[in-house]
């Protein structure tokens, strides 16, 4: 099969992937009204409920950066209403993908339409493939068999961020980290055992921005010097 072949067939199916989710998701948002002092009140248990998305095109960026498998496990800490962690379970081999979301409206969200995909595309789970979300702070599950995380922290602060690379420091089988990066604290990176491989340009929900791709053997690592800010483990 030609590469031009090939090539069509990827975007036929980007089509079909985005057309589905875009449906799914036509009457759900994840952006929510806030009560006086909810946020507030969430950050003191280090949940920031700030919202936004990753584009489509731009969560494919991601995608194809990686080597992924069937024996591979995805978690999106903090996935709000599902969309990017659906999108890597449709769009990769993946046997396992986990959201984890604090906020229940959007996790309420996220649980209804996961159901709708299993029940409209069951071939989809055959293998025992998993595509789950938990309503719970992310930093009070167990993640340690992952070998994927992404996690947009673009309002986290340094010490949720410090505490993210302890979560990712624990995962013995870990292979990438994904990150849209702090802009709270000029970019600022998340100190971890994987060095940072790769910084790409990307469009979200909220405009023009980047994400770090952090991995354990990377082929040319980034000098941390060349960046914005980087937050240094101690």
């Amino acid at each position: 099969m030609s590469e031009a072949v090939v090539s069509e067939s990827v975007s036929e199916f980007d089509e079909l992937c985005q057309a589905y989710i875009t449906e799914l998701y036509r009457n759900v948002s994840g952006f929510i009204s806030y009560q006086p002092g909810e946020k507030e009140t969430a950050q003191l248990e280090k949940v920031f409920l700030t919202y936004g998305e990753i584009l489509f095109p731009s969560f494919n960026k991601v995608i194809q950066r990686m080597d992924i498998n069937e024996n591979d496990v995805f978690y999106d800490l903090g996935s709000g209403a599902g969309k990017s962690a659906l999108q890597f379970f449709l769009k990769t081999p993946v046997k396992k993908v986990i959201g984890i979301e604090a906020n229940k409206l959007r996790s309420d969200s996220c649980l209804k339409i996961y159901k709708q995909v299993k029940r409209e595309f069951p071939e989809l789970f055959e293998g025992d493939r998993i595509l789950k979300c938990l309503p719970s702070n992310f930093l009070e599950v167990d993640i340690s068999d992952a070998t994927i995380i992404y996690i947009c922290s673009t309002c986290f602060n340094t010490e949720l961020l410090s505490d993210i690379g302890k979560i990712v420091d624990k995962c013995p089988n870990i292979k990438y980290l994904i990150s849209i990066p702090s802009v709270t604290y000029d970019y600022a990176s998340i100190p971890c055992k994987l060095p940072i491989e790769e910084v790409v340009d990307i469009e979200c929900s909220w405009g023009h921005t980047k994400f770090y791709l952090y991995t354990l053997s990377p082929t040319s690592p980034v000098d941390p010097a060349t960046l914005p800010s980087y937050f240094v483990k101690k």
